[in-house]
């Protein structure tokens, strides 16, 4: 699995804005600190949790993996996502004729409408 820099940048704004995750098995990652010393298989940096409670230990525990990778929602995590949150389909499909019209990404597109959800859920709670 290949992730953009704009979708890595985008998974750091999501880390940034609150998005809520709960690593298991199958997530990818992207480590922000350097963390993991061995080479990567897709990319610098990306990784793909194969153990929780190994890539927590790596860490340092539950608390710091947050702290120390963002995650990289695959296009089916995001898309539960943003299903569990209430996002009407009509504001996906949108999202993605937006993706085409500016040559980015199914996923980056996906990743803002997430972005913009939890925006959104911020200055309601202000």
């Amino acid at each position: 699995m290949r992730f953009t820099e704009s979708e890595i940048q985008l998974a750091a704004r999501l880390r940034g804005a609150g998005l809520v995750w709960a690593p298991r098995a199958g997530h990818y990652v992207f480590d922000i600190d350097g963390l993991v010393r061995a080479p990567s298989p897709f990319q610098a940096g990306v990784h793909l949790i194969s153990s929780t409670n190994a890539m927590e230990r790596m860490a340092g525990g539950a608390d710091d993996l947050h702290e120390k990778f963002a995650w990289l929602p695959t296009w089916d995590d995001a898309r539960a996502w943003l299903d569990e949150h209430g996002v009407p389909r009509q504001d996906v499909v949108a999202a993605l004729q937006d993706a085409v019209e500016n040559d980015s990404s199914d996923r980056e597109a996906i990743y803002h409408l997430i972005l913009k959800t939890l925006e959104r859920a911020a200055d309601e709670r202000a």
